[in-house]
């Protein structure tokens, strides 16, 4: 009878045991494993962008958009005009904290 209980027992909690996969934070957060679990191609680029910040290397663009030459004139036009709209070659940049002429 002690037998029986003690191995049902041990039969049970194997059962129960889970298994989980072993992921680590940096392949969670990788472009290809956002972009295969449903993440936007935008979310991914997001998340990239900010690792690169605080690791301290340079922010580039995950995916390049291509625009025909009459549409990125205009939108080089309307940035021009608009300093508040940052423009394709300024989004992706490192913030610094002092003032500097390019700022203008």
């Amino acid at each position: 009878m002690k037998r029986r209980l003690l191995l049902t027992l041990a039969l049970v909690s194997l059962v129960c045991i889970s298994v989980k996969a072993d992921i680590t934070p940096q392949e969670a957060t990788s472009p290809e494993y956002l972009i295969n679990y449903g993440y936007s191609e935008v979310t991914a680029e997001q998340v990239m962008i900010q690792k690169n910040r605080i690791e301290g290397k340079p922010c580039e663009p995950l995916y390049e958009k291509k625009h025909n030459k009459f549409v990125r004139f205009l939108k080089n036009c309307y940035s021009y005009i608009d300093p508040a709209v940052d423009s394709e070659e300024r989004y992706h940049h490192d913030i610094k904290m002092s003032p500097h002429y390019t700022d203008l």
